[in-house]
C-alpha cells in the first residue's frame, strides 16, 4: 500500500507565489495611501483612477472603496499622512537659554519636513493640479500650509508664556519667518526632478539670516 499523503499537506494550500501575507485593517489602508501617493504624483491627479491606485497596491477595487469613495478622500488621507510627519523636537527651552536656540530647533524641523523630496513631489502635484481642482489647493492649504504654520505657532506661544519672547501676534510672525526661510529653496526643488534632498549649509545658512532679521519682531534685540 502506498503511503498516504498527510491529512493536513492535502487540506492546506500552498501559499501562492508573490502573494502578500494578510494585512491588518490599519496596514492595508497605509499601502493604499502609499500607492495613492504613487499614482498621483506619476500620472498626475486628473489623470489617476481607483482602478489604477488599487492595481498599484496590488489589491481589489473593492478593497480599496472599503476604505476611500474616491480618489479625493484617497488624496486628503495622504494630505493628512504627510501632516504627522511634520512633528516637532520636543520642547527644550530653559530659564536662561537664548530663544533663538529653540525658534532654530522649530524652523530646522519643519524646513526639512517641507524640502523632503516626498513633499516637494506633492506640492508640485497640488500645483500642476491647481486650476482643474480648486478644492485639492484647498485640502492641501488646510492640512498642509496652516498645519505646518500652526505647530510653529504653538511652540512661539510657549515661549512666549515663559517670558522669552514678546511677540503679539504669533501666528503671524511664525508665518512670515517659515516663508522667509523655505521660500527660494522651496522654488528651487520644484524646479529640479528628480526632488533633491534638503541642503543643510543652505538651511543653516539661511536660518541665520532669518533669526537676526526676525529679532525685534520676537523682542530679542
Amino acid at each position: 500500500m502506498s503511503e498516504e499523503t498527510p491529512v493536513q499537506d492535502r487540506e492546506t494550500p500552498a501559499p501562492r507565489a508573490g502573494r502578500p501575507l494578510a494585512l491588518s485593517p490599519e496596514d492595508r489602508r497605509a499601502a493604499l495611501v502609499a500607492a495613492a501617493e504613487r499614482v498621483f504624483v506619476r500620472d498626475g491627479f486628473a489623470a489617476s483612477t481607483m482602478e489604477g491606485i488599487a492595481a498599484e497596491a496590488g489589491m481589489s477595487k473593492r478593497t480599496l472603496y472599503r476604505f476611500f469613495p474616491d480618489k479625493q478622500a484617497a488624496l486628503e488621507a495622504l494630505l493628512d499622512r504627510h501632516d504627522q510627519r511634520a512633528l516637532l523636537p520636543p520642547y527644550g527651552h530653559r530659564p536662561g537659554d537664548d530663544p533663538r536656540a529653540e525658534i532654530a530647533r522649530v524652523l530646522r524641523s519643519l524646513a526639512l519636513y517641507m524640502l523632503a523630496p516626498a513633499q516637494v513631489d506633492l506640492l508640485r502635484l497640488v500645483i500642476s493640479e491647481a486650476q482643474s481642482n480648486p478644492a485639492l489647493v484647498e485640502s492641501f492649504e488646510g492640512i498642509e500650509v496652516s498645519g505646518t504654520i500652526s505647530r510653529a505657532t504653538e511652540r512661539f506661544e510657549q515661549l512666549r508664556r515663559d517670558g522669552a519672547i514678546t511677540t503679539a501676534d504669533p501666528w503671524q510672525v511664525a508665518s512670515l519667518m517659515v516663508g522667509a526661510l523655505l521660500g527660494p529653496m522651496q522654488i528651487m526643488a520644484l524646479c529640479r526632478h528628480p526632488s533633491p534632498a534638503p541642503d543643510m549649509a543652505r538651511i543653516e545658512a539661511r536660518l541665520d539670516l532669518v533669526l537676526t532679521a526676525f529679532a525685534p519682531l520676537l523682542g530679542l534685540d
